[in-house]
């Protein structure tokens, strides 16, 4: 009984601890990073996009409006029907002067049906994120987006 009683326990403790992690913010840019120089316009449009592989869609944040921090990433990974996504062509790049790979980061966050992070810390201001993913298929995407925070 004192066995159950004690799994009982450490499982509950466990659930919390995963409640409350949930709960804390992730820094998914540092403000050293946010106060780099931006890239110039156009700087990373040129050439073709990328477009044959899984659709991504933004559902949060808003892109047309502020949003505050910390803000809730949802991006959705929408497969090509009978291609599945492959989440080793994954790429997520902060688009500045310099690019800054943000992948690591969010992988703890990322399953094959996209990216979810509740609480995702950055500087105020505006900030231009990459994403790029592909499918077993060998089909590519890429999304280029920008969402302002205060």
């Amino acid at each position: 009984m004192k066995k159950y009683l004690f799994i009982s326990m450490l499982m509950s403790l466990f659930i919390l601890g995963l409640a409350f992690a949930a709960s804390e913010s992730f820094t998914l840019v540092t403000k050293e990073e946010g106060a780099l120089k931006e890239a110039p316009h156009g700087l990373y449009e040129v050439g073709r996009h990328l477009n044959n592989g899984p659709d991504i869609k933004i559902v949060s944040p808003q892109l047309d409006d502020k949003n505050k921090l910390p803000v809730k990433l949802a991006i959705l990974f929408v497969p090509v029907e009978g291609k599945e996504v492959d989440l080793a062509k994954l790429k997520v790049e902060y688009l500045k002067l310099i690019t800054i790979d943000l992948t690591d980061r969010v992988l703890p966050y990322t399953t094959k049906e996209g990216i979810k992070i509740e609480k995702a810390d950055l500087p105020s201001g505006k900030h231009t994120i990459r994403i790029t993913v592909g499918d077993v298929s060998g089909g590519v995407t890429e999304q280029i987006f920008t969402m302002k925070l205060e």
